[in-house]
């Protein structure tokens, strides 16, 4: 598999011309809106050739685009393609990270989770019939009431569809009410021995009754005081599970130090976590997001420092890197306090930048594309990620050796990313 980011002035029938794949398979693969439109910028996943990887290399001193392509074994043509805005003559930026195009010796085997809200219909065993191959799906969410008890999503259609296409399915307790996390009831829970282990007995109730192979815990915004207590209670809960043959997993947080006293980071001692559960998901996205100002979603040096950090404190064969499906739609001018994004997902994006036919642009540092666009007099701004900026996190994936990803959030379509899931791994499957 290769990706090609489409060039000023080329069309599609251009580039299923000059790669030898048929138009039909361009469109297919990339889900695309128009096969007679096209605009400068996407990146299009083209389905012929081996397993591709991502080389992501630090550039030094000295580093030209000749150098480098002669170095890498692959055309100039190829790299430049890859990462506009360096020049094609004379020595590149030291400081940045470039990515080169590359291929897999071999495909090794990950994970793979998804985040579902289950809707308790048809849908949920549509959409996970759309993505078979994940080896885990987490029902997002069973929300811890402040009487301990647990409040259930409608999941049997989802159930059902796991059993069937043989996901492994988990139950995700949140201190979530629907519009928010709430830290004052992590923190009653936490600091009450007996809600403690009402929640407990009902998480493990929930596994046995309804057949869940596990419990996924997804608690945010909490105090940092609440930082022992929080360790204590997963360790409480694996001891509950782990004899009845459940697994148990945590979602965390990212961040690229530990200071036990920051803003809701704080509650989440990453060493300690990672030695209680069985595995992590670490929520390496979220920088750019609804009520903030437009950037990217899931910027690749971020998650690459949170990485560096996690990786230290916690098992890399127990860590699922997360990816989000998603991007977000500002209207300008940002106004602190007062804009809200739009959600989009990442293949509607993509498709957005086309309707308009304006030219997707590339954030080097962060591998992020991102475009801008005009609707009824208001300006906006997207950010998104499409198949070179997943390619891109997914060569992280590689560099750390991690245990595999986790996806946020199922029914927001990115083909690409399972295409290239499919192309360059093994998915594990019970």
């Amino acid at each position: 598999m290769q990706i090609h980011r489409v060039l000023p002035g080329e069309t599609l029938d251009d580039i299923a011309s000059t790669y030898g794949v048929s138009l039909r398979d361009l469109l297919r693969y990339n889900e695309l809106a128009s096969k007679d439109v096209i605009v400068p910028g996407i990146a299009l996943l083209i389905p012929k050739g081996p397993p591709l990887r991502v080389i992501r290399h630090a550039v030094k001193a000295g580093d030209t685009l000749d150098r480098l392509a002669h170095r890498y074994g692959v055309e100039p043509a190829a790299i430049a393609n890859w990462n506009p805005g360096l020049p094609v003559e004379g020595p590149w930026p030291t400081g940045v990270t470039v990515n080169i195009p590359g291929t897999r010796p071999e495909r090794r085997t990950i994970e793979v989770n998804a985040y579902l809200m289950p809707a308790g219909n048809w849908n949920d065993a549509a959409l996970l019939q759309d993505v078979s191959e994940l080896t885990y799906v987490c029902a997002f969410s069973y929300r811890v009431q402040a009487t301990g008890d647990l409040d259930a999503p409608n999941d049997r259609p989802m159930l059902e569809a796991a059993a069937k296409f043989r996901i492994v399915p988990l139950a995700t307790l949140t201190n979530f009410n629907g519009n928010r996390f709430h830290p004052d009831l992590a923190h009653t829970i936490l600091h009450s021995p007996a809600l403690t282990k009402r929640v407990i007995d009902q998480a493990v109730r929930v596994c046995e009754e309804k057949g869940y192979r596990g419990v996924n815990v997804d608690f945010e915004h909490m105090r940092p005081g609440d930082r022992a207590a929080y360790t204590a209670f997963i360790r409480a809960l694996g001891a509950a599970l782990r004899p009845r043959g459940l697994s148990l997993s945590v979602a965390l947080g990212p961040k690229s130090s530990d200071e036990p006293d920051a803003p809701w980071m704080g509650a989440f001692d990453y060493a300690a976590l990672g030695d209680e559960a069985d595995f992590v998901m670490l929520m390496t996205y979220e920088w750019g997001w609804v009520g903030g100002p437009p950037m990217p979603v899931a910027p690749a040096d971020r998650v690459e420092s949170v990485l560096e950090y996690a990786t230290g404190a916690i098992d890399p064969k127990k860590i699922l890197m997360g990816m989000s499906l998603y991007g977000y739609d500002w209207p300008l001018p940002y106004v602190k306090g007062k804009t809200r994004a739009a959600s989009i997902a990442n293949n509607d994006a993509q498709n957005l930048a086309i309707a308009k036919r304006v030219p997707v642009e590339w954030d080097l540092r962060a591998a992020s594309p991102h475009f801008a666009y005009e609707t009824a007099g208001t300006k906006h701004e997207v950010w998104f990620d499409d198949a070179l900026s997943a390619a891109v996190k997914l060569a992280l994936v590689d560099a750390f050796e991690l245990r595999g990803v986790s996806l946020w959030v199922l029914g927001n379509e990115f083909p690409q990313l399972w295409y290239l899931l499919k192309d360059g791994y093994k998915l594990e499957k019970e």
